[in-house]
């Protein structure tokens, strides 16, 4: 039987009023784990969103379960989303959407070049997605709209970045409502503070609203990890009020959305010389993780493991893993890097 989202748990009538397609998700673990910190051991949690689905897991799988289902019910044949080079979001829309029967279309642009970021684009590739390069990401808009008009035919359905959009939001309000479940029926601390990786704001803005709608206070610390232009409280406004209106035009009593978005402080402080590019402290956090077996990356949860570790607190903080455990790299290895197209294997030519 499938796994039933919080979401509807929580309000079953929107089961036959939202739209939702099961791509494997699995209800991740809540478990107190001790870091040995350089001033010493500490304890914190981990909401295991890592661990969320095979192949390919993390966070974009629970906003994509939202976002199929919606460009299935739309009739779409084609998927166009946009990211950097190394978009976890780009290859699981791949991965997810051609599992679906979609066609998928991906407008990237480059990011600071590493192996792993080789590895995912060659992973977007080896899953059958077609790729259309932008030289910067101002220039998203028009390569979108170019992949539009030429699959006018195929119905396209414009995925947002990241999965951030009123829509895939309602993913993560599922996770803030298991989360507030899992902390209800455990015996584990009270957290002090969410702590969450901050690009697309989707993430944290779902978890803002799920936790109120079951009238949980936590404070969430977003730390960012893409530009001001992209993640700013506007857009976190903007996120929590379009899912708060889905969810109140099927009957669902939503709290002030003012109020929801006052719960998350967006923090500046990690985002080092900028997307994609590692840091120090981020490399430490990344050290000190591994020992108790979580994998981060450099360029999303290093940094907001940093934060957390950066930030005193008296009650344990609560760290929401939002990296893929699982990895289909053989979709990488079986991809040909002179069969992608020139652009990009002019880019990954650059990597020595």
């Amino acid at each position: 039987m499938d796994h039933v989202p919080a979401l509807f748990r929580a309000f079953p009538a929107l089961v036959d009023r939202v739209p939702w397609v099961s791509l494997g998700l699995r209800e991740t673990p809540l478990l107190a784990v001790t870091l040995q910190a350089p001033d010493g051991p500490r304890e914190i949690l981990v909401k295991r969103d890592d661990l969320s689905g095979e192949p390919y897991g993390g966070n974009k799988l629970r906003k994509l379960e939202f976002i199929l289902a919606d460009a299935e019910q739309r009739g779409a044949r084609r998927l166009i989303t946009a990211g950097a080079a190394g978009s976890h979001h780009a290859f699981a829309t791949a991965v997810y959407g051609r599992m679906r029967g979609f066609a998928v279309e991906l407008v990237l642009f480059p990011q600071a070049l590493t192996d792993h970021v080789r590895e995912v684009l060659l992973m977007d590739h080896g899953a059958g997605a077609r790729l259309r390069f932008v030289p910067r990401m101002e220039m998203v808009p028009f390569g979108v709209a170019v992949a539009r008009a030429r699959s006018w035919r195929e119905k396209p359905y414009v995925v947002a970045p990241g999965g951030s959009d009123a829509v895939g939001t309602l993913g993560y309000v599922s996770a803030g409502l298991e989360l507030a479940e899992q902390l209800a029926a455990s015996a584990l601390s009270r957290p002090g503070a969410v702590h969450v990786a901050a690009g697309t704001l989707g993430t944290a803005a779902g978890l803002a609203l799920g936790l109120a709608l079951a009238d949980v206070s936590l404070p969430i610390k977003a730390t960012r990890i893409t530009g001001r232009i992209v993640a700013n409280q506007r857009a976190l406004r903007a996120l929590i009020g379009g899912a708060a209106e889905r969810l109140r035009a099927c009957g669902v009593n939503v709290p002030d959305e003012d109020m929801v978005a006052a719960t998350v402080e967006l923090r500046h402080d990690h985002i080092g010389a900028g997307y994609g590019r590692e840091t120090e402290a981020g490399r430490e956090a990344t050290r000190i993780f591994s020992g108790v077996g979580l994998r981060l990356d450099p360029t999303y949860t290093a940094k907001a493991a940093a934060d957390l570790l950066g930030t005193p607190s008296h009650e344990p903080p609560l760290f929401v893993h939002t990296l893929s455990a699982a990895e289909p790299l053989d979709l990488a290895r079986a991809a040909d890097p002179e069969t992608l197209p020139a652009p990009f294997r002019r880019y990954v030519g650059g990597l020595t």
